[in-house]
């Protein structure tokens, strides 16, 4: 699900409900996405155990025209 800010809210995903973990409870991930020109992850960081956090670059997020008129293109 979409869950970056207000201003941007195509700017991050949040993934739940994921895959079990070892000794209970489920993987969850969060994804950024920020402007570059080219698609490759920047960074993968578990704060805690079967959490995620993840830097996504792209050229989609680059496209603040597109994002103030409602618009957003399909990753």
């Amino acid at each position: 699900m979409w869950s970056g800010s207000a201003k941007n809210p195509y700017s991050q995903q949040v993934y739940e409900s994921g895959e079990p973990c070892w000794q209970g409870g489920s993987r969850s991930t969060t994804v950024t996405l920020t402007c570059g020109t080219e698609t490759g992850l920047r960074t993968a960081k578990e704060p805690s155990k079967c959490q995620y956090i993840m830097d996504l670059q792209t050229p989609v997020a680059c496209q603040p025209v597109l994002k103030q008129r409602g618009v957003h293109s399909e990753l």
